[in-house]
């Protein structure tokens, strides 16, 4: 449960995020239906963007972190399967994997959806 001061934490920081997407170049292009930003020589969707610099700021790495990285449509959620299946090869069986009933986005989230 998250408590009020968190909450308002969450809240000061997605102010900050938004203000400082305003200043960023703008662009209605590639066919999207929204403004894409550039920020650090990449155009992003405002939500993806928010996500990243949430990440950036608030992600602390452990020492056991895997970090997949892939570019749009080359076989991310075949990567993911493969990681995840190796990964925990001693604790599922072939019957009991939860590739069987989820989507591998599910089970190997994207860390720029997570912090959005």
């Amino acid at each position: 449960m998250e408590s009020h001061l968190e909450k308002q934490n969450r809240d000061v920081l997605q102010k900050s995020f938004e203000e400082m997407i305003c200043t960023l170049p703008k662009e209605n292009c590639w066919g999207f239906s929204e403004d894409q930003y550039q920020y650090q020589s990449f155009w992003f969707p405002p939500r993806f963007l928010q996500g990243a610099l949430s990440a950036q700021q608030q992600f602390q790495a452990q020492p056991t972190d895997i970090i997949l990285c892939s570019s749009p449509r080359t076989g991310t959620a075949w990567l993911k399967s493969l990681t995840f299946a190796t990964i925990t090869r001693a604790s599922y069986n072939d019957s009991t994997t939860p590739l069987l009933s989820k989507m591998p986005h599910d089970v190997v989230p994207f860390i720029e959806f997570d912090h959005a």
